[in-house]
């Protein structure tokens, strides 16, 4: 096997809070994240040994960019070259864990390729950044730490009736700058983790939504504000997710959601997903 080719998915946040700084620099999070049906296409080719090639869209990306950075870790492990190529589907700077599904994406491609050991992928994704490991995996989770920390959430399978309107006006701030001002507002959660998953279980999804993250996002991105009124127009559960700048709301009916998303004029990115 000289090639694999995987599908890399977006998330959604459904809760995120954020406990505290890390001495390591990071943040401790809790959060529950689900796998939605948007993801980027990774093909990643054996290669001679010294060779490391990333493309994005035919662009190729900077030794600064997620999946060259995870790339090159597999490349030192292994020993082999890699060419790897990437069609970007999940928008940027949007909070859908984009740069962390397609080093996710690599991984998982990898551990087919070479026979790299879940565990060993596991180190590689910390190395590279947060999220990444629960993006390898997916599902319906709670994510702790640094977001490696996984545990299955049961008696939310009502969710993957829903249809979800994703809508993103422009690029946000980067993480670090939206964590870096959160730092300074010391916000604390409305919602517990437990409320929450009371609340999406009975269908009070306007009720367990929630994102510690808003202001500070808003801060730096104000049409945040402007995605989050426009899609409570049409749906009283909506909520920013991951860092921004994506904003979603709950639908019960794909009719509902897509009278929503037409709706929508002038955004960068608007589409109707679903769990998987």
């Amino acid at each position: 096997m000289d090639k694999v080719t995987v599908l890399a998915n977006a998330k959604l946040n459904l809760y995120l809070d954020v406990l505290g700084k890390r001495p390591d620099g990071y943040h401790d999070l809790d959060m529950l994240m689900v796998t939605v049906n948007c993801g980027d296409v990774i093909t990643v080719r054996k290669a001679d040994k010294g060779v490391l090639s990333v493309k994005m869209d035919g662009v190729p990306a900077g030794e600064e960019n997620t999946a060259f950075r995870t790339a090159k870790l597999v490349s030192e492990y292994t020993g082999s070259g890699l060419d790897i190529t990437i069609a970007k589907k999940i928008p940027v700077g949007a909070g859908m864990g984009g740069s962390s599904a397609d080093s996710a994406g690599v991984l998982n491609a990898a551990k087919k390729l070479f026979g790299i050991s879940p565990e060993t992928a596991e180190e590689m994704a910390l190395k590279v950044g947060s999220d990444v490991v629960y993006m390898m995996y997916g599902g319906i989770m709670r994510a702790r730490g640094r977001g490696e920390e996984l545990t299955p959430v049961e008696g939310l399978e009502n969710l993957r009736t829903k249809f979800f309107v994703v809508a993103q006006k422009c690029i946000g701030a980067t993480t670090a700058k939206v964590f870096s001002h959160f730092d300074t507002l010391g916000m604390q959660p409305k919602n517990s983790f437990d409320k929450t998953v009371s609340s999406l279980k009975t269908g009070r999804y306007e009720d367990g939504l929630y994102n510690a993250l808003f202001l500070s996002a808003t801060y730096h991105c104000p049409s945040i504000v402007a995605t989050m009124f426009d899609l409570k127009n049409f749906s009283s559960a909506a909520c920013m997710t991951g860092s921004g700048s994506a904003c979603f709301a709950v639908f019960d009916t794909f009719e509902g959601a897509e009278e929503c998303a037409r709706a929508l004029q002038g955004y960068k990115y608007k589409s109707v997903l679903h769990i998987i």
